[in-house]
């Protein structure tokens, strides 16, 4: 198992700037997918149904399985399934959730965070004993398709430096209000936010940052369907080791993240990544080498 911990605390470089600079402009530049008004219209109008909120816990040693939706989902199954068999708790991040459930596997947390409307078909139908993890910014539609479930809770994907976001969270909890930090997507919110709860051992399937083949998800996605993939090749400076992966803009961002929140917080959790996508191989063959030596070039 790799202990991200273990990583050397070098300076992390920007992974963007190994990518071709129309990639990197679209990934840095990019325009939000909901406007900063509609985000703070959904917390002020979530945070009022009186849900309660997720809040730190004592470390726990369970170990958890956190499923995204990559491609390598139909690659790792038997992992995924005998990790459960021995115990393991099953958390699912948006689209997963359906994956799990199709192949009997009970998911026990389903954590949201992207703030469409869209993303309510994410929530049902009710899978008994399972916790709704949703956060505030969340759409309307989505509060609505859980509530009538016993077990929602709401988590705010918000730091205390956010201006006016954090006054609504301030004036309405006085102040008494957690923050989940770290990066773009759902699924390093979601390492923070079980790891605020007390979760310290996580096993990670479908985080693959990448395609695989003509797939960018492990189920139809049509958020995605209009995608544009380049490809990267990426390996340790100096190595042999090279690997081409097919990527969108998002992913190589998702992949960043990630990177980032191992290299600030990972002293405090313990990771594994599953399959054979993009961050685990990046994984793999840093070993324990310095982050800055790892290089993503773009394919000519």
């Amino acid at each position: 198992m790799l202990n991200a911990a273990d990583l050397p605390a070098t300076e992390l470089p920007s992974i963007i700037d190994y990518v071709d600079p129309s990639v990197a402009h679209k990934m840095a530049h990019g325009k939000m997918n909901t406007e900063s008004s509609r985000l703070q219209e959904n917390i002020a109008a979530s945070i009022r149904r009186g849900h309660p909120q997720m809040r730190t816990g004592p470390v726990q040693h369970a170990r958890v399985c956190v499923v995204g939706s990559g491609p390598s989902l139909n690659e790792t199954e038997g992992e995924l399934r005998q990790l459960l068999w021995d115990g393991a708790i099953l958390v699912t991040l948006n689209g997963a959730y359906h994956w799990c459930r199709e192949r009997n596997l009970k998911p026990q947390t389903q954590v949201v965070m992207d703030a469409r409307p869209g993303n309510a078909r994410f929530v049902t139908p009710y899978v008994p004993k399972c916790n709704y993890v949703l956060a505030s910014q969340c759409d309307p539609a989505v509060w609505d398709a859980v509530s009538e479930y016993p077990d929602v809770w709401i988590w705010h994907a918000v730091v205390k430096a956010e201006g006016e976001t954090s006054k609504i969270l301030d004036a309405y909890y006085g102040g008494n209000w957690v923050g989940i930090g770290g990066g773009t997507s759902v699924v390093t919110r979601a390492i923070n936010l079980l790891r605020v709860a007390g979760y310290v051992r996580m096993d990670l399937f479908g985080i693959d940052c990448c395609w695989m083949g003509d797939a960018h998800h492990a189920m139809p996605q049509p958020e995605n369907s209009h995608d544009t993939p380049t490809e990267v090749e990426v390996g340790v400076h100096g190595r042999g080791d090279k690997k081409v992966f097919t990527v969108s803009p998002w992913h190589v961002k998702q992949f960043e993240d990630c990177l980032t929140i191992m290299h600030v917080n990972g002293r405090h959790f313990q990771l594994e990544v599953h399959g054979s996508g993009l961050l685990a191989h990046a994984l793999r063959v840093l070993g324990g080498d310095s982050m800055e030596n790892l290089e993503v070039n773009q394919k000519e």
